[in-house]
């Protein structure tokens, strides 16, 4: 696994701060000579050498950035509220003019039918998004040639090559989306989006470990996070006691260590985890004694936060309680630890739908209904525990 530089030099910042200029300029580019398939940049068409990484991508949520869920708000937000979201969900010119009608210029309308004759299905964001800007391609450093053998090689290879940028394998390239910019509004004296900080403090910036080494393994273009069970399972674990107190009470104490998770658990305001911790009988029969949640709890109107509690790397979130065993009926303690990925969007979307759905059109209250049904369906159960209980428990 490549591990990109930790460390990145004013040079390096110049090229970000240039890729993420927003709004992008378009592709077009009199300067560079491209065949009618090379200038094509269809994610399509991208599969015809990047097969691999297009369906890694179409699985992906950066495939899925422009959705029910984002659709709908176009209608509650201000003009320039909603091309500010559009800088990370379709950093493109040709593909926000899909969305937004300050896009759509002759300019850019000219462009987005040379470089996207089949038209744009889907505006999210693309290959292009971050590879390609005038119709030059930049990526990451070549695992066989060098910069030098690949600036050598460009008159022979497709869309004249590509040039070489090590960004592409640091955390830094993934900043503009997933950190709120320094003027951004505070909750508790914390942005909304942290994550780039949460990071920075860490042992894994310290040892060279990029959002790329986990998010995109082996330059796998999934981006895996909080809605994989596997992927969130990897970075977690989950361990507990039950004892027994001189007055006969049962002491349950249990930890979720974050281990491989290189900022704050989970990430941002919008998931939620829940601890909690059951009695079951002979019977089957399951009651629920105590909860605990890991998150970041904030109001819909983002004015106010209520709490925190989420895991900093290496760390755990402690619950410990007693039971009074006065049940002779009971067979075992179970921990259920449930993710709800989506816990924020389906609070502010049912609140949305009770006060705003007499405003918005049949299609956008049908895209917010939709979007609801599909965040309400990504909770799952992340560990399921069970200890049994004896006769005698460690005192």
């Amino acid at each position: 696994m490549s591990i990109g530089l930790s460390i990145v030099s004013c040079k390096k910042k110049s090229f970000l701060s240039e890729h993420w200029n927003h709004p992008l300029s378009t592709q077009r580019n009199p300067e560079v000579q491209l065949t009618h398939n090379e200038s094509n940049l269809d994610p399509k068409q991208c599969a015809n050498c990047h097969e691999s990484q297009m369906k890694a991508w179409q699985s992906s949520f950066h495939a899925k950035s422009i959705g029910n869920g984002f659709l709908w708000q176009k209608t509650v937000l201000s003009k320039d509220e909603w091309n500010s979201c559009l800088n990370c969900h379709s950093p493109l010119p040709e593909t926000k003019a899909e969305i937004s009608e300050t896009f759509q210029t002759i300019e850019i309308l000219d462009s987005k039918r040379k470089h996207f004759p089949s038209g744009i299905p889907n505006p999210s964001i693309q290959c292009a998004s971050c590879h390609i800007r005038k119709q030059i391609w930049y990526g990451p450093p070549s695992r066989n040639l060098t910069a030098k053998q690949i600036e050598s090689l460009k008159a022979n290879l497709p869309h004249n090559g590509y040039k070489v940028q090590e960004e592409f394998e640091s955390s830094s390239f993934c900043q503009s989306c997933h950190e709120s910019p320094d003027s951004g509004q505070k909750l508790n004296g914390k942005h909304l989006m942290e994550v780039y900080k949460e990071w920075e403090k860490t042992s894994f910036a310290k040892e060279g470990i990029q959002c790329q080494n986990c998010h995109m393994p082996d330059r796998e273009h999934t981006w895996k996070g909080i809605h994989d069970p596997d992927f969130v399972r990897a970075g977690l674990q989950p361990l507990w006691s039950l004892t027994r107190t001189t007055n006969g009470e049962i002491q349950i104490d249990a930890k979720l260590k974050s281990t491989r998770i290189g900022h704050k658990f989970p990430t941002y305001l919008i998931p939620k985890v829940y601890l909690r911790f059951y009695v079951t009988n002979r019977f089957g029969k399951r009651r629920l004694i105590e909860e605990s949640i890991v998150g970041r709890l904030v109001n819909t109107n983002l004015t106010e936060e209520y709490f925190d509690t989420r895991i900093t790397p290496g760390n755990s979130h402690l619950v410990s309680f007693r039971f009074a065993d006065n049940e002779k009926e009971i067979k075992t303690f179970d921990w259920v630890i449930e993710v709800d990925p989506d816990e924020h969007y389906i609070r502010s979307f049912e609140e949305s739908l009770r006060d705003k759905g007499n405003i918005l059109t049949d299609q956008l209250k049908k895209q917010l209904q939709l979007s609801l049904s599909e965040k309400k369906e990504s909770r799952y159960v992340l560990f399921t525990l069970s200890l049994p209980v004896p006769v005698l428990l460690p005192q």
